[in-house]
């Protein structure tokens, strides 16, 4: 079906919905993002956020995204660090001790289920005999001292949860070693690995679901970053939407493994008519787009189609030269046409 037909988010009753590059950048709102959320909510879709980030609290990133005009409460948020938590209070006794390695996010998490967060300034070598966990997340604050703590910690056979193993973490400069850089300190320094909860593994999404009160069927997760929300989506068994508006372009896609289920420009475009790729004598449709995989690359003509059906038919071009047997350097060589495409048309709305 290649003429668009109705809006993506009526087939759907919730939304876990990832936050940097979705809902804002930086410190800004994503153009059109917090009224786009303000309207699934008025048409009785229930929203949850979910991010990796296990350093802040609930009420800090709801306050931030309320700021930005969005529905967002304490309620609405999930993060990778109550995910953890979750996870130990299934193995522990009520009021184990735990190692909180991390930021307030991960404190909170453990507090909130029952169990005694210890940081690892409050240990000493007879206090450390009582804790029965570690709840590894990110924190800016922490020190060498720390992780030597935790390594002691962790040459027991302790129950040991991260809560993402991202590398990086992005910041308005650029990218910053992520939880899963510092994980993997760890990992070198103990010779084991610990069980991850945030995206792409499951628990997060289940804790969403939870949260939500919606079943897998009827539930959409919505992400910028392939590796993380897509992948970890499909992980779940729920339907994705990649929104283009964060870090992965087009291009990114060929050869990742990802396939999500909607491809849109902005979060505004779930409420719109979803038009899809369609084949056709001379290449793919999608609404008023058309592209045609030739000898020189991709051939694209928006024509009255909008950038992300643009995308969508490209992309589909480069699945079928994927499935005819195309180099996937060649294929991510053409998908560069479709990244410029976009680029030229976000920095012409701004």
């Amino acid at each position: 079906m290649g003429a668009p037909s109705g809006s993506v988010i009526e087939r759907y009753d919730g939304v876990i919905c990832d936050l940097d590059g979705v809902v804002y950048r930086g410190g800004d709102a994503v153009p059109g993002a917090p009224a786009a959320l303000q309207d699934m909510v008025i048409r009785g879709v229930r929203v949850v956020y979910a991010t990796n980030n296990a350093s802040r609290v609930p009420a800090e990133v709801a306050r931030q995204v309320a700021a930005l005009g969005a529905p967002a409460a304490a309620m609405d948020v999930v993060s990778s660090a109550q995910a953890g938590a979750a996870r130990l209070q299934a193995q522990l006794p009520a009021g184990a001790k735990v190692l909180a390695l991390g930021g307030d996010g991960v404190v909170e998490a453990l507090d909130q289920v029952g169990l005694a967060p210890v940081r690892p300034a409050d240990l000493d070598g007879t206090g450390a005999a009582d804790v029965a966990a570690v709840l590894q997340g990110y924190g800016r604050q922490l020190r060498v001292s720390d992780f030597e703590t935790a390594a002691r910690l962790l040459t027991r056979d302790l129950a040991w949860v991260a809560t993402n193993d991202d590398a990086t973490l992005p910041l308005p400069w650029g990218e910053s070693p992520g939880n899963g850089a510092y994980v993997d300190l760890l990992v070198t320094a103990t010779r084991r690995r610990p069980v991850v909860v945030g995206k792409p593994h499951p628990p997060l999404y289940r804790l969403a679901l939870d949260h939500l009160g919606t079943s897998p069927s009827r539930t959409l997760a919505v992400g910028d970053r392939l590796a993380t929300d897509i992948v970890g989506a499909a992980t779940a068994g729920i339907h994705s939407a990649w929104v283009l508006t964060g870090v992965d372009r087009p291009s990114d896609l060929v050869g990742s493994g990802a396939s999500p289920t909607y491809v849109v420009a902005s979060l505004a475009e779930l409420l719109q008519p979803y038009a899809v790729a369609e084949r056709d004598a001379d290449g793919w449709r999608c609404g008023g787009a058309f592209v045609r995989a030739g000898e020189d690359g991709l051939q694209i003509a928006q024509g009255r189609g909008t950038p992300a059906e643009a995308v969508r038919a490209g992309l589909a071009a480069i699945e079928e030269g994927a499935q005819d047997g195309r180099p996937t350097d060649r294929l991510r060589e053409e998908a560069l046409a479709l990244d410029r495409l976009l680029d030229l048309a976000q920095a012409s709305s701004r």
